[in-house]
Parts: structure tokens; C-alpha cells; sequence
């Protein structure tokens, strides 16, 4: 839902609300720096006038000591709101990457299909940066400038009311063309960031898919289409850097007309003897100090509308509501851990039709359940409701007979454990990775559970054996090796039910078999459910339920479900078929 510029700003400056003290101090800083820039021209006065043209020998000695506790008095008030709030803006910071990482792990799996984690990151560090520009340099500058001017207009209007009082007209006329150009640079700041995700998204695939694209030789149309999002982001940073380059030039015309028609009137004014060279020469030192603050703020409304549009972005993420969540008042735990499918049908959204259509379905508990079908069968939208990942469009889902919705999230999903086919290791060591699956470990804990998963001896031929770091997503490891860790993570959970999702698709036959070991030792007194690619491999399931079309057509031991001669009996012809012809054509190779 599109937002006004005031629920915007409301919702920007909510982030200061924990800062209010310090906010406050670092105002009275401000105050008190901007209102001394008031007393500079006047100090000036009184030197041309006392010293330089009445001899007063007495003011020159005090004079020393006036600009010492002015300078002071300056110097102290500047280091206070500059320190302050830069302290302010780098909390403000943590507190934004805080919510929405907080935000994210909330939200379902399927939302990270819709938006690329560079997308993500971009709004995580650039954004992030914009919102931080609003709340601290930008309403610095507006605070601490504002009362710079309103001082020296004030020491304006006491030492020429006339002159004064122009100097007043003329300012509003500064601010149209900043308001102007301001709303292009939101537009154009909201632009450029998407541009930067998008491109930051073309550069992540480009390096994860890169054998992809040398083995396709697709390099030119990686490079055609990189180089054209780019080009597109350049054009709106140029656009906005032309946008934001008119603001000073325009500032600076306005100010000269200004400072020439002061400069016209109030020297003809002392050369008529009616002001002295102290009052025009102090007056005119106000009117060039006014133009410092004034063209901070000009630039400041650009900063800030791009920073609005960095925070419509951070608000993207921010706004989204976990379908998700934990019922304010659960019920206890069951003890059992049988599960049930009661008319169970679910629907993708966007979707107009079901992924699995009035499923029913009992999985008793420690029993090993095989789900087997084609590809888009939904096998794997089955289990992603296990865990609550999604939630049944219809019917009902229940552990020891309590509906699963009525159970506190991070309960049941303590009852649960999950090895998939594509392993995500964790950028860290193989212990930690390990040791993830249980918060407070021991090392021989961690040590066994390897041992269990046939993990150990593998690691202990590394070089740097349990504190060998597995790299980006665990690609330091091969893919078997990748598995034997996540079995070894499960192991360590010793959650009584056990979700394997094609664990060995993508294994080779050596490292399936090393896997499949792992796993006997895994599924040992569990409620199991398996998603297997391989028919071969779930001969010992207690029950194989057979889907198509996300419906089950099927339910039986795998010797029963041959001798019907059904949609399993079809199933497992046609892959023995394949692999007969596989054999025969690695036969001829050889």
C-alpha cells in the first residue's frame, strides 16, 4: 500500500524515539553553535567602530579574551552535536538492520523467491545509509542552520532594520527551485536504488551460475545485458547529480542579486554619513554568513527526498506480515508424534490451481513414510507443511491429534528435523556447522554425531579437520561430503521426526552409498517421511504413498504396490527401464 509523505516521515522519525535525550542534547549543541554564528558580525561591529575609529584602548585588551571564550563556547558546542549525532545515526543504523533481519526470519521460504538476496543486501547497506542521512545529517543541518540563519537575521534586523528586512523577502525566493528540484530527486533517488538491485541481482547470478554460462557460452549475452542495466543506472545517476548540481548555481545567482543590491544601498547609505562603516561592514558580513547555512539546507532537501526513497524501500521489506505465526494462546506439546492429514488442500498464490488437492493421510508414529511420484506431484508442498513453512488452504493438519496451528511455532518445529536435497552449510567452520543443530552442544556431542553420520573420518583427513571452514554455502566441500554434515546437524537435533527430502538426488553412487548409511542410522526410532528419487532406496518403507497430480493414488509396502500393478508398478518400470538403458550405453562408451 502506497504511503503519503507524512505517514513517511512519521514513520522515519519513529527510529529516534529510543534516542530522545541524546537527541535533545545534541539540539541544545546546535542551538547554541548556530545562535554564535549571531555574535560574529556583531564583534566585528564594535571592533571597527570602538577600536578602529573610536581608539578605545580598552575594549582592544578585552577583545582577546572575548574571542577566546566565544571560540570556546563555539568549539565545545560543535564537538557535542557532531559527536552526538553521528552516535545516534550509527544506533539508528544497528536498530534498522535489526528489524528487518527480524522481519526476515519470519517470513516463509517462498518469499525469497520473489526477491534476489543482492536486492535484499542493497536495501540492508545503501538504503539502510539514505534513512540514517534523514534522521541524522539532514536534521542536523535543518536545526543547527535554521537557527543560524534566524541568528543572523536577528543581528541583520539590530544593525539595519531596512536592510533587514529585505534580507528576509529575498530567502523565500531561495526555496522554490530547491522544492522543485527536491520531488526529481525522489523520484530519481528511488529509481537509482532499484537499478542498484537489480544490477547487484545480474551480478550474483552471473558468478553463481558462471559455469553455466561458460559451458552455454553466453558470455556476450551475460555482458550485453549486464552493461545495458548498467547503463540504465548511470543515466539516473547522472540525471540526479545534474538535478542536484542546479541547486547551488541557482543559490549563488540568488544570493549575488542580494548581496549587490545591499551592497548598492548601504554603501551609498555611509557615504551619505546616515550608517557607519562598522554597521554596513558587520551588516554585510551577516548577509555572506547567511548564504553558508542557506545553501546547506538547499542541499539538504535534495538528501532528504533521496533518503525518503531509500525508506519506501526499507518499508517494502518492513511491512511484510508473516503468514506465518505462533497463536497467542497454544496448546501443550503432545506427547505423540502422529501425524495427520485431514483433507488437506493448498493453493500457491497467484495460483489458480491446487498443489495438492483433499489429501488424507496418517503417519503413525516411529513408522517410515515414502512419498514418491513425478515431479509436481506435491510431494514436496506435503512437507513444507509439516513444518508450517505454508499452512493448508484447506483442511487440517495434526501432531497427537492437536492441530498444528493451535502449537507454538518453535515448539513443533523443535519436534522436527530436515535434510534436503540442496545442503546449505553455513560460511563457518564444519564443528559450528555441525553444532547448529543444538544450541548448547558439546564438543563430544558434536564429535558423535559426525562419527553417526559417517562424517568423521572425512574431517579428520582435512587439514584443519573440525575447524575447517566449508566456504560459501559449504562448496569448499563436495556434495556428499556437503550431506554427511547435514545429516550429522540432524543427528545432533534429535528431533523424533524426520524430514528427508531426496537427501541423495544429487549424489553420485559412491557418495549415495556413504549418505545412505548415514541415514539408516538417522531414521533408527523416528517418525520419517522420505521424498526418494530412487525407488530402490525405499524397499524397507512401511508405507510408500504414491502422488500424482497432487492427488495420492496410491498407499502400500513397496512388495504390494508391484504386485498391483498401479501407478508405482509404472513408476518403477520406466526408472529401471532408464537405468537398464544407461547401463547399455555406458556398455557401448566403454
Amino acid at each position: 500500500m502506497e504511503q503519503t509523505n507524512f505517514q513517511i516521515y512519521k514513520r522515519v522519525f519513529s527510529f529516534l524515539k529510543p534516542y530522545k535525550a541524546l537527541f535533545l542534547t545534541a539540539l541544545l549543541c546546535m542551538m547554541v553553535f548556530g545562535s554564535s554564528d549571531g555574535g560574529i558580525p556583531v564583534i566585528v561591529k564594535y571592533v571597527l567602530d570602538r577600536v578602529f575609529s573610536e581608539q578605545d584602548k580598552t575594549f582592544l585588551y578585552l577583545l582577546p579574551a572575548i574571542l577566546i571564550g566565544f571560540s570556546t563556547i563555539r568549539a565545545a558546542s560543535e564537538f557535542g552535536q557532531l559527536f552526538l549525532i553521528s552516535k545516534i545515526g550509527h544506533n539508528i543504523v544497528r536498530d534498522i538492520r535489526a528489524a528487518m533481519n527480524r522481519t526476515l526470519l519470519q517470513l516463509p521460504p517462498s518469499y525469497f523467491i520473489k526477491i534476489s538476496p543482492a536486492d535484499l543486501l542493497s536495501r540492508l547497506t545503501s538504503d539502510v545509509i539514505m534513512v540514517r542521512t534523514i534522521l541524522t545529517d539532514s536534521i542536523a543541518s535543518i536545526l543547527r542552520d535554521s537557527v543560524r540563519i534566524l541568528a543572523l537575521i536577528i543581528t541583520a534586523l539590530y544593525l539595519d532594520p531596512i536592510l533587514g528586512s529585505i534580507a528576509i523577502i529575498a530567502v523565500p525566493v531561495g526555496i522554490v527551485p530547491v522544492i522543485r528540484l527536491g520531488k526529481k530527486m525522489r523520484r530519481l533517488g528511488r529509481q537509482g536504488q532499484d537499478a542498484i538491485g537489480i544490477l547487484s541481482s545480474l551480478l550474483q547470478e552471473t558468478i553463481l551460475g558462471s559455469r553455466v554460462v561458460r559451458i552455454f557460452g553466453r558470455e556476450k549475452f551475460e555482458e550485453a545485458r549486464f552493461d545495458s542495466e548498467n547503463e540504465r543506472l548511470n543515466r539516473t545517476f547522472v540525471k540526479t547529480e545534474k538535478a542536484r548540481a542546479l541547486v547551488t548555481p541557482i543559490n549563488e545567482l540568488l544570493a549575488s542579486l542580494a548581496i549587490s543590491g545591499v551592497i548598492l544601498y548601504g554603501g551609498t547609505s555611509v557615504m551619505h554619513g546616515t550608517r557607519t562603516q562598522g554597521d554596513f561592514i558587520a551588516f554585510l558580513l551577516s548577509v555572506f554568513l547567511l548564504y553558508d547555512p542557506f545553501k546547506r539546507l538547499s542541499k539538504v532537501h535534495t538528501s532528504i527526498q533521496q533518503g525518503i526513497a531509500g525508506a519506501e524501500r526499507l518499508f517494502d521489506i518492513l511491512d511484510e506480515k508473516p503468514q506465518i505465526e505462533s497463536p497467542v494462546n497454544p496448546l501443550p506439546l503432545p506427547d505423540s508424534n502422529k501425524l495427520e492429514l485431514k483433507n488437506v488442500s493448498f493453493i500457491y498464490p497467484g495460483s489458480e490451481h491446487k498443489a495438492i488437492s483433499n489429501i488424507s493421510l496418517k503417519i503413525e508414529e516411529g513408522e517410515k513414510t515414502a512419498l514418491v511420484g513425478l515431479s509436481g506431484a506435491g510431494k514436496s508442498t506435503l512437507i513444507d507443511l509439516i513444518p508450517r513453512f505454508i499452512d493448508p488452504t484447506e483442511g487440517v493438519l495434526t501432531l497427537g491429534g492437536v492441530n498444528l496451528k493451535d502449537l507454538k511455532l518453535e515448539e513443533l518445529r523443535s519436534r522436527i528435523a530436515l535434510v534436503g536435497q540442496h545442503t546449505f552449510l553455513f560460511n563457518d567452520t564444519i564443528y559450528n556447522n555441525i553444532a547448529y543443530g543444538k544450541e548448547d552442544a558439546t564438543r563430544d556431542e558434536v564429535i558423535a554425531a559426525a562419527k553417526a553420520a559417517f562424517a568423521y573420518d572425512f574431517i579428520m583427513q582435512l587439514r584443519n579437520g573440525f575447524d575447517t571452514n566449508t566456504g560459501e554455502a559449504g562448496f569448499a566441500l563436495s556434495g556428499g561430503e556437503r550431506q554427511r554434515i547435514a545429516i550429522a546437524r540432524a543427528i545432533l537435533k534429535d528431533a523424533p521426526i524426520l524430514i528427508l527430502d531426496e537427501a541423495t538426488a544429487s549424489l553420485d553412487n559412491k557418495s549415495e552409498r556413504e549418505v545412505q548409511f548415514a541415514l539408516q542410522k538417522l531414521v533408527e526410532g523416528r517418525t520419517t517421511i522420505v521424498i526418494a528419487h530412487r525407488l530402490s532406496t525405499i524397499r524397507n518403507a512401511d508405507k510408500i504413498v504414491v502422488m500424482k497430480n497432487g492427488t495420492i493414488v496410491e498407499i502400500g509396502t513397496h512388495d504390494v504396490l508391484l504386485k498391483q500393478e498401479g501407478e508405482f508398478s509404472r513408476l518403477y518400470a520406466l526408472q529401471f527401464s532408464s537405468l537398464d538403458e544407461s547401463n547399455e550405453t555406458a556398455g557401448t562408451i566403454r
